[in-house]
Parts: C-alpha cells; structure tokens; sequence
C-alpha cells in the first residue's frame, strides 16, 4: 500500500512537471494514449483515498456521538419520572437511527477506494500501471457510485427524513403524551444533530466528479491532479458531533422559549 501511494504521488509530480516543460517548450510531444490514461487513474485513485480518510474520521465521530446520545439519554430516563423520562426514551429511540444507519449502510468510498487500491496495485509492474485505459474505466464506475451515494446521503431525501422523522416524533409527545415543551425540544434539536450529520458528510467524490461519475477528468487530465479535499473536512466531522451532545441541550431552550 506504501508503495501505492508513492506511486500517486510520484505520478502527479511527474505529470506536472510534464506539463511545465510542454508549456515552455513548444516542440515538446504529447503524452501517449496510456500515459494519460494512467494520470487519469492516478489521480481518481488519490482523490477517492482522500475522500475514504475524511469519511472514515466522518463515520468513527459519528458513531461515538449516536451511540452516546443513546447510552446517556437512555440512562438519564431510567432515574427520571414523568414527562422527562418520556422524552429522554424519545431522545434515545431516535438516536438509535445514527449507529444503526452506519452500520447497515456505510459511505461507499470506504470501500470502493481500497478496492481501486488493490486493483491498481496489483496490475502495476516495475512502477509502470498495467493496461492504464482499462483501469481509468474502472475507476470512473468506483467514483461514479461514490459520488452518487454522497448524492443520495446529502440530498433532500436525506433533509426531509431527517427533519421530518423528528417532527413526527415530536408531535407524538405532544399529541399522545401532551408534553408540547418536550415536543418543541425533540423537533429543534433532533433536526439539528441530524442536519450536521448530512451536511458535514465529506463529498470528495461528488466535488471531484462534479456529481457525474468522472465530468471533472479532463480537468485532472490538463493538470495531473485532482480536486483533493484539504485538511478542513477531516477536522470538521471530527469535532462537529462530538460537540453536538453537549451543546444542543443548552442551546434549544434558548431557541425555544415558554410551553405550549
């Protein structure tokens, strides 16, 4: 894998420097069909190995955060009575969502980018990548499902389940249990963990494939690199949830104010 990742990295330095000496000197040919195949290929394969670091941070702060919404809320309803225990087993009922949708279905390019990996590595020879063209298809199809899960995951499909499942579940405490207060609470505050969860998602794939499964390739074929998200999205899925928990629960009786 080391040697892979050498290899990505020795490409984009290659196909840059090829660059700057065909800009200053006119004469300069052209990279072959396979060449720039395989700068093609290296450079998808370094964006989605990207991508899978700052969605593998995502996933581990977002399963830390479900599972200790759920652990905390569910404790906090076994020594509490009336109204409050009613919300914190409605706190703890949705969050059950959060470990349980990452488990049945984790973002693609965890798993599509190791196996671009282990597809490139074991067709190049003597730093040379193997049948380069055949290999660029491959490597559109695994971002193209990429991109289109992130699609899936941040589009209004993801919005509207989350924001309406929690208002439903915050006019169930109001209309069977009459706690209205605890209504407000569940649909403010769950739509809030909610909403960072999708918007903080890292969508390199989609960026790089301008949604379309390889739209943005010429871009990488001009310059030998690709749309590679920078340090920011890894920080940023890494505090957000592990932060939420502490911060909802003071903030929403700001938000709302007086009971129903």
């Amino acid at each position: 894998m080391k040697r892979l990742h050498a290899l990505l990295a020795s490409a984009a330095l290659l196909a840059a420097a090829g660059l700057a000496k065909a800009e200053g000197t006119p004469e300069a040919k052209a990279p072959s069909p396979e060449e720039t195949c395989a700068q093609r290929t290296l450079a998808v394969a370094a964006a989605m190995d990207a991508d899978a670091r700052h969605t593998r941070v995502w996933y581990w702060a977002w399963m830390t955060a479900g599972t200790g919404l759920l652990v905390g809320q569910a404790g906090l309803a076994a020594v509490t009575e009336g109204n409050d225990r009613i919300e914190y087993i409605t706190g703890a009922a949705m969050s059950v969502f959060i470990p349980a949708l990452l488990l049945v279905h984790p973002p693609v390019v965890l798993s599509n980018a190791p196996a671009l990996d282990a597809r490139l590595q074991a067709t190049t020879v003597g730093g040379r990548l193997g049948d380069p063209c055949i290999a660029l298809s491959r490597a559109r199809e695994l971002l193209a499902e990429s991109a289109a899960d992130q699609s899936l995951q941040t589009g209004w499909l993801a919005h509207t389940l989350v924001i309406g499942g929690n208002i439903a579940a915050g006019l169930l405490l109001g209309v069977a249990f009459h706690d209205w207060w605890g209504a407000a609470k569940q649909a403010v505050g769950g739509s809030a963990v909610g909403e960072l969860q999708v918007l903080t998602l890292p969508t390199g794939a989609l960026r790089f494939g301008g949604g379309g499964g390889g739209a943005g390739l010429g871009a990488v074929a001009a310059s030998g690199m690709g749309m590679v998200p920078g340090p920011l999205p890894a920080a940023v899925p890494l505090v957000v949830p592990l932060v939420v928990p502490l911060v909802v629960p003071l903030v929403v009786p700001l938000v709302v104010t007086g009971s129903f």
